[in-house]
């Protein structure tokens, strides 16, 4: 089994989120997941594979990319034979602080590549409306425009 270290995969993680250039996004996914792989995260279904997993990257950074924010790893990433966990957060350009927080589990195949990633969010956004497109039960209804709070 090739294994990445934890931090390496965590920052690999996350600079796959930051990526702009669709391109380069789509390949990323092809090396960090295995083509089967599944991603679930508590809002939605799970997504199943290469090309929605890309598109659900590429969903989160058309949200929050606009207003100002990117992801960091928060380099604390634990192996566990084949089971990887680590935190993130979403952080201002602007003023550097935290306006989102998350961990994520992810099983990793032979080849090391993710098989499985559970995302759990800790902090939610309060610097804007959090309106992500999903209601409750997961079902995109409408447009994802989260509306900055003004001061």
């Amino acid at each position: 089994m090739t294994l990445p270290t934890p931090n390496r995969l965590a920052e690999a993680y996350v600079k796959l989120w930051n990526e702009p250039d669709p391109g380069l996004r789509r390949e990323g996914v092809k090396k960090l997941y295995t083509p089967d792989a599944t991603y679930i995260m508590y809002r939605r279904d799970p997504f199943h594979g290469h090309e929605v997993i890309t598109e659900q990257i590429k969903y989160t950074y058309d949200i929050y990319f606009p207003l100002g924010y990117h992801f960091q790893s928060c380099y604390n990433a634990v192996g566990h034979h084949n089971l990887v966990r680590f935190n993130w957060v979403m952080v201002s350009d602007e003023t550097a602080e935290v306006e989102m927080a998350g961990q994520n589990t992810v099983l990793l195949a032979e080849d090391g590549r993710i098989q499985a990633d559970y995302q759990f969010h800790e902090k939610i956004p309060t610097a804007f409306v959090y309106n992500d497109g999903y209601d409750e039960t997961g079902v995109v209804t409408r447009p994802a425009k989260p509306t900055l709070v003004s001061n």
